[in-house]
């Protein structure tokens, strides 16, 4: 049986979450409602959900997530506000339209990919420099459109902390 989810059934999922956070059951109807999609094809992807382990339900009856699809629903979550930090606060784009471009994203990018970005920015939060001297550098690169003299005369020294 096949695990991984496309986008259309993590947007199933992520609704299904958010509604359970806020009502103690949820049935189809209200998944379809808040996702303004029909009942018929909420259905199916709940059925598909279902199918794959993420979520508990019988026609007609309430919609829970089981242990697999509360785990999944984490690790979206993490990737997506991961991505969307690395846009704000590495490549310093404002945050409403790093959550816009965060979603597509990680639909573009393999697994591997993804994941070595996570870890960098899991790195990048841990190290004790806070923010390292590129990163400023970097922002500043992306203001101006020019390095600094600084970085033009770096030989690994001023900014990165390497000497070669």
């Amino acid at each position: 049986m096949e695990k991984k989810l496309t986008k259309s059934l993590e947007t199933y999922l992520l609704a299904i979450d958010f509604l359970l956070e806020n009502k103690s059951s949820i049935i189809v109807k209200d998944i379809a409602d808040y996702l303004h999609i029909g009942g018929a094809s909420t259905s199916d992807a709940v059925k598909k959900l279902k199918e794959k382990g993420y979520v508990n339900y019988e026609p007609y009856g309430n919609v829970t997530l089981t242990s697999l699809g509360e785990k999944a629903v984490i690790v979206k979550k993490y990737r997506h506000s991961t991505i969307t930090k690395f846009l704000n606060k590495v490549l310093d784009i404002d945050l409403k339209a790093a959550e816009i471009n965060s979603d597509a994203m990680e639909y573009s990018m393999t697994d591997d990919v993804l994941t070595r970005l996570v870890n960098f920015m899991d790195f990048m939060e841990q190290c004790t420099c806070k923010e390292p001297k590129w990163v400023k550098s970097c922002k500043s690169t992306l203001e101006t459109g020019e390095l600094s003299d600084k970085c033009k005369s770096c030989s690994g020294g001023c900014c990165c902390g390497n000497r070669d």
